[in-house]
């Protein structure tokens, strides 16, 4: 293998671990902001009832830890 040859492929290993990284950081990304997303929405799609009750839960939680 001369040296053009040994470039190339280091070159197309350079560029490779990039895309992995660049691909990893969005995926990353995009699900961190679909699941702050998700969140918002779930309420809204609970019932008033529902969504009392998880309130009543997590203030009952917070005073027993206390």
């Amino acid at each position: 293998m001369n040296s053009g040859e040994l470039t190339g492929v280091v070159i197309a290993a350079a560029l490779a671990v990039l895309a992995f990284g660049v691909t990893r950081f969005a995926v990353r990304h995009f699900a961190r902001r679909r699941a702050a997303k998700d969140q918002l929405a779930e309420p809204a799609t609970q019932s008033r009832q529902v969504r009392r009750a998880t309130e009543r839960r997590k203030q009952q939680a917070t005073t027993r830890t206390k």
